[in-house]
């Protein structure tokens, strides 16, 4: 089993790799090749309705298996998968009258940033980077979309790898106020300056700290993050200084009792101790 979760691990590394060098290389395409942005989409838009009609199969297939666990997580991508789609047939210019649908569930954050965070250790380790996460004490469960929220986590764990040193650390916790959960990804890169920080999540920019490891920047992850925190009601910031790395923290709903039972589907709209994952 070990080397089936290994193998998958790996897969899925390759995978954001290439998708992010063909981001970048699709982002230097001249404004007014059009065709060649449309033929790339369609082209995305095949291989998701691939994985869409194999994720469908495979809900058939394991209707009756006995870890309930499956079929949460094969929901999951078939939810994910649609997001792609949506985003794919914007670029499509298809016609699209309704927003992206987000689904509305009762979800328990630390779980979710434990399991994030034990994806990205792996990918860490390639620099030697340690990854901790504090387990939080008694934490309320939020409301939000889990499949949002997992894209945001990568997005903010996927840069902190990104722009840290070999043998660097990066902190990841979660904590609560009175209505709302916070969590954080404080990490041990250059920082940035007050005047970076008034563009940070605006699209297609790159500000001046660079990949340690050369890896691929489309200067989208943080606006797409923004976004989808937006559309579930969060919101998200940064706090940092050159030199002193950063921390980017977002806050989301917590669960009201009122609640209870629903599951909705919305249209988008504008602690314990220390260890190491």
């Amino acid at each position: 089993m070990s080397n089936v979760k290994e193998t998958v691990v790996t897969a899925l590394t390759e995978a954001r790799d290439h998708l992010e060098q063909a981001l970048s290389e699709l982002e230097r395409l001249s404004m007014l090749d059009s065709s060649a942005v449309a033929f790339a989409a369609h082209a995305l838009n095949n291989y998701l309705a691939v994985t869409e009609g194999t994720v469908e199969l495979l809900l058939l297939s394991l209707t009756a298996h006995p870890d309930p666990q499956i079929h949460t997580w094969l929901e999951g991508l078939q939810h994910v998968t649609t997001l792609m789609t949506h985003t794919v047939s914007r670029l499509m210019n298809t016609a699209t009258t309704q927003d992206i649908q987000l689904r509305l569930t009762q979800t328990e954050l630390p779980v979710l940033v434990q399991r994030v965070c034990q994806y990205y250790q792996r990918i860490a380790e390639h620099k030697h980077i340690r990854m901790i996460y504090a387990p939080p004490g008694e934490v309320p469960p939020v409301w939000t979309d889990r499949v949002a929220v997992a894209a945001v986590l990568d997005n903010l764990l996927s840069n902190a790898v990104k722009y840290s040193s070999p043998g660097a650390r990066i902190r990841v916790q979660v904590q609560t106020d009175n209505s709302s959960v916070i969590c954080s990804v404080q990490d041990e890169g250059p920082g940035l300056t007050q005047e970076e920080q008034t563009r940070l999540f605006q699209r297609g920019v790159r500000l001046s700290p660079v990949p340690t490891a050369g890896e691929a920047s489309t200067g989208y992850g943080l606006a797409v993050a923004k976004e989808l925190i937006e559309q579930v009601g969060g919101a998200i910031w940064c706090i940092s200084t050159p030199g002193q790395g950063a921390c980017f923290s977002f806050r989301l709903p917590v669960y009201q009792a009122s609640m209870h039972g629903r599951r909705e589907s919305v249209p988008g709209a504008r602690g314990g101790p220390e260890v190491s994952v």
